[in-house]
């Protein structure tokens, strides 16, 4: 056994122990999914999703919004077996969730975006209305995607070591200059106050591995982002993900009719920061990618030569 292997088994059998003094879990298998969950199977064969979380409030927020929801498609959380909501050990807030079997869906396929659509959408509707007191004040999507700006310019010295300046350059340009042109948009502080007052709900992370198909349902899992915020904020981050899948064909975007005809131009203007360019560099730097940083970053110059029609066109479209 190697030494990865052997911290892992060391680490499950310390969890197996605390789950079982702390959370009363007769437990039958114990097994890592992803670095912060794991697979739960009891003694009496029921099978559960055990995260691990850093924020109590936003575990706490997620109590509070599931317990209020009727949602046919929100994998809600479950007690522990002495009916504790969570728990917690050095820093860390552990929660449980059905295990539900399926398939994740891809957005590469055309049926499995239709199908995401449909749920996100359906999510939205059977949310709206709950109100939470004291529940977390949601970032502006302005804010967020400032701060992480900011991030990805104190990285401009490794394009420039590695002979990507100009890549940096024009994505610092498109993403300063759309966020500009979003902000005079009137519409945001309208539809700020109405989520607020209305109570509309947004996921926050509708990335395709968080929609599991199971027989004929598709349910959503890790609400870790949830927000009381415009549910334009889900489509902006839908149309972002679809648009690779799509070869960032404008018309193929709009034909999903995703938002009312009145938020197509904000929408719009929104999917073209690239955000998500900047996301997925940020997140690759912070983690234990084999990939070196060469390779990633003539990948993105690929794929940042494919967005630009795509950008034009939007441009073209919000300015009519």
């Amino acid at each position: 056994m190697n030494r990865v292997n052997k911290e892992d088994e060391m680490m499950t059998n310390r969890l197996a122990s605390f789950l079982s003094e702390e959370g009363m879990i007769k437990l039958h298998h114990l097994e890592r999914m992803q670095n912060h969950v794991f697979y739960v199977r009891t003694a009496d064969r029921k099978e559960f999703a055990l995260k691990r979380h850093t924020s109590e409030k936003r575990v706490l927020q997620q109590w509070n919004f599931l317990e209020k929801s009727s949602s046919t498609v929100a994998v809600p959380f479950e007690r522990f077996p002495n009916q504790k909501l969570y728990l917690y050990a050095d820093g860390h807030y552990w929660t449980l969730s059905p295990y539900i079997t399926g398939r994740k869906l891809n957005y590469k396929y055309h049926i499995d975006r239709k199908v995401a659509l449909n749920t996100l959408q359906l999510f939205h509707n059977e949310t709206k209305g709950i109100q939470i007191h004291q529940g977390i004040v949601a970032e502006t999507l302005f804010s967020r995607w400032h701060r992480r700006l900011q991030k990805f310019e104190q990285t401009e010295s490794l394009f420039t070591k590695y002979g990507y300046g100009a890549l940096f350059k024009t994505m610092m340009q498109t993403a300063t200059n759309n966020l500009h042109q979003l902000s005079l948009f009137s519409v945001w502080r309208h539809l700020h106050w109405t989520a607020k007052q209305s109570g509309q709900w947004v996921h926050g992370d509708v990335a395709s591995h968080n929609f599991i198909q199971h027989s004929d349902r598709t349910y959503m899992i890790d609400f870790d982002l949830l927000a009381c915020a415009p549910h334009l904020y889900d489509y902006i981050q839908l149309g972002q993900r679809f648009l690779p899948y799509l070869e960032w064909n404008l018309s193929r975007l709009i034909s999903f009719n995703m938002v009312k005809e009145e938020h197509v131009k904000p929408w719009l203007c929104a999917i073209s920061v690239p955000s998500d360019a900047m996301r997925e560099w940020l997140h690759y730097l912070s983690g234990r990618s084999r990939k070196t940083i060469p390779d990633f970053l003539a990948t993105m110059d690929k794929e940042w030569e494919k967005r630009q029609t795509f950008l034009k066109n939007a441009q073209r479209m919000i300015r009519l």
